[in-house]
């Protein structure tokens, strides 16, 4: 639980303009271990490597709460809403 970075594994529209030196926010310790690896948008580290966010077709699912990520988390709320 707390303030963690994130590391872009493949670019996609919803990480436009996003400045990856700031952190997200992170409530819990679930996240899941995805089959694909093309699957995966973004990664973080915390005592080992785990994926944080997905993106497949017109899915997206995060591990962290953009809406508790200050302007960090508005701007990929913000970029969702232009989809």
């Amino acid at each position: 639980m707390g303030w963690n970075d994130v590391a872009v594994m493949h670019n996609n529209f919803l990480d436009q303009e996003i400045n990856l030196e700031e952190k997200f926010y992170f409530v819990h310790s679930y996240h899941l271990i995805c089959n694909d690896n093309a699957d995966v948008w973004m990664t973080t580290e915390y005592d080992y490597e785990f994926v944080s966010a997905v993106h497949k077709n017109n899915i997206y699912g995060t591990q962290f709460h953009p809406e508790k990520s200050h302007d960090v988390g508005l701007k990929v709320l913000s970029n969702f809403v232009k989809l």
